[in-house]
This record gives C-alpha cells, sequence and structure tokens, in this order.
C-alpha cells in the first residue's frame, strides 16, 4: 500500500473517531437548569451535565415531572437522584408516586426524611441522609447549605462541575452570611423572588399567613432578592431564575422591574452583567461555556 493511500486511511480513521466523539458530546446533557414548576402549586427543576440529571423537589405530579423530563429529551430511567430540600407539599406532592416509577436515591437531611417518612409512610430505605454538606452524584460535586424557612430543616444546595457554579436556593426568609457565601461565583443561581410587599400587604391572605410569608422564616420579598444579587461576589456574567414567584402577590413584570431597577442603580448592565430569567416551563438556562 502506498504512502499515500496510509495517509488518506488515517485521516479517515481520525475523522470517524472525530465524529463520534462529537455525536457523544451532543447526547450528554448541557449544565443547564430547567425549570418544570414553581411556585406554591408546586415545585420542580431538574439540573442536568453530561449524563447526570438531578431532580431538585418533586412539588408536582410523577406524570408531569415525566413529561418534563421529556421536553429535555430524557426519560426517568435517565434520572440521577432527587433531592429535596423541605417537607412542605409543594415540594414532595409527587415523592411517592415518584417513588414506584424509579429507583433513584432521595438526598436530604434528616429532619426532612423524617418528616416525609411520617407524613407519606415512605421506606427509609428510599433516602440519602445527608450527614455532611458535601457529596457527590455522577458528574457534579453537590454542596448543601441550611435555609431559613418553617420546615423541619430546609436546605438550598450549589452543583459543580469542576469548571462551573449553579445554585438552588428558594424558600428562605432571609439571606445569611452562609448563604451568601455558597451563592458567591455562581455562574447560574435559582433564587427566589416570592412577593411584592404592597401585594402582600393588601393582598387576600389572612394576617397570620402574611405575617409568616414575611418573617425570617418565611419567604425572599422581590426587594431582598435584588438586595442578595447585589451582595453576592458576581462572575463576569451572573444568570439568574427568579423562582418561587407568588401567585397572589407578586407577578413576572413587577419582579423584573424591582430587580433591574435596583441592579441598574448600582451601575450593574442588564444582559452584559446579569440576566434574569423567569423559570418558564418550556425554558432551559444553560451556562454560557
Amino acid at each position: 500500500m502506498e504512502d499515500k493511500e496510509v495517509t488518506n486511511l488515517m485521516t479517515d480513521r481520525a475523522r470517524a473517531i472525530a465524529a463520534a466523539y462529537e455525536t457523544l458530546e451532543s447526547s450528554e446533557a448541557p449544565f443547564a437548569v430547567h425549570v418544570l414548576a414553581s411556585g406554591s402549586q408546586g415545585n420542580a427543576t431538574l439540573i442536568t451535565y453530561k449524563n447526570t440529571t438531578i431532580l431538585v423537589d418533586a412539588g408536582i405530579s410523577a406524570r408531569r415531572i415525566t413529561n418534563g423530563l421529556k421536553a429535555v429529551g430524557l426519560g426517568l430511567d435517565k434520572l440521577s437522584a432527587i433531592c429535596i430540600t423541605h417537607e412542605h407539599t409543594d415540594h414532595m406532592a409527587g415523592l411517592p408516586q415518584l417513588l414506584k416509577q424509579c429507583n433513584v436515591p432521595v438526598y436530604t437531611r434528616a429532619g426532612t426524611m423524617r418528616e416525609l417518612v411520617n407524613r407519606k409512610n415512605l421506606d427509609t430505605k428510599a433516602f440519602c441522609v445527608l450527614t455532611k454538606n458535601n457529596f457527590t452524584i455522577g458528574d457534579l460535586q453537590i454542596e448543601t447549605f441550611r435555609t431559613s424557612h418553617d420546615a423541619a430543616d430546609p436546605m438550598g444546595l450549589s452543583c459543580y462541575n469542576g469548571k462551573h457554579k449553579l445554585t438552588f436556593m428558594t424558600d428562605t426568609g432571609l439571606v445569611d452570611d452562609t448563604m451568601l457565601k455558597n451563592m458567591d461565583e455562581s455562574d447560574l443561581l435559582v433564587l427566589e423572588a416570592n412577593y411584592d410587599p404592597q401585594m402582600l400587604k393588601y393582598g387576600p391572605y389572612p394576617f397570620d399567613l402574611k405575617k409568616r410569608v414575611a418573617g425570617p422564616y418565611g419567604h425572599l420579598s422581590n426587594e431582598h432578592a435584588a438586595q442578595a444579587l447585589l451582595m453576592m461576589k458576581r462572575p463576569e456574567h451572573l444568570q439568574v431564575v427568579m423562582a418561587h414567584r407568588s401567585e397572589k402577590n407578586n407577578e413576572q413584570a413587577v419582579v423584573t422591574d424591582t430587580v433591574t431597577t435596583a441592579l441598574t442603580a448600582e451601575g450593574l448592565i442588564m444582559k452584559q452583567d446579569i440576566t434574569i430569567f423567569h423559570g418558564q416551563p418550556k425554558e432551559m438556562v444553560t451556562i454560557r461555556a
């Protein structure tokens, strides 16, 4: 065989290998977040990276979760783990049925597990109780931290892929130094913006519920969320998904206006320094390479 023919064969082989790697890479999920549902009616969020898919909370039906996976080209068999942030119904209502359909570990804190087992008679063997804040799920390193909410053992979490950081934090009445530290340098942040103070004040909730929502163990207002974004150490470009918006005490336009006004007043340029998303069910937010 002539040298030219050998060279051509080697070139063809190299192209074939390159094409195979391109196919493999394209089949792996990007580092991204896909909010299936967010708010008092139910919460469920997918975090994906390569071959790892984590469901954060299961507050909607198993059918809706399955359909959400299908929307991003995945099935229940591709689910790597479930993380439950706390035991309130809007974060775990679909968990019992989901566990009947798939055999995946449920990561949560001890207090949350006890509440889930007692309320729903779930098998403790389904749970991986977190005894430390750092652990690994597939291709992602996870770090959890406590939030300030009226639940047994509520948590937020940060996910690392070695290059980028994604942080999830909802259902907290305040942002303390530990939470800020976990928010710091996040490339993508899922952050609660639950209520507008005026809408809550004049809204339909009874006084005790209004007091709970606005209290230190309740939820973040739009203003609280904006201040947290200003206080955290931000990367060159931060992507933020504003989440857990109240259906009765907030509106998407109000969130956008409040947060944008606060950020631009401090000199930040929207879509250059920070880009805001609202976690629409058909929207996937991917960390920029």
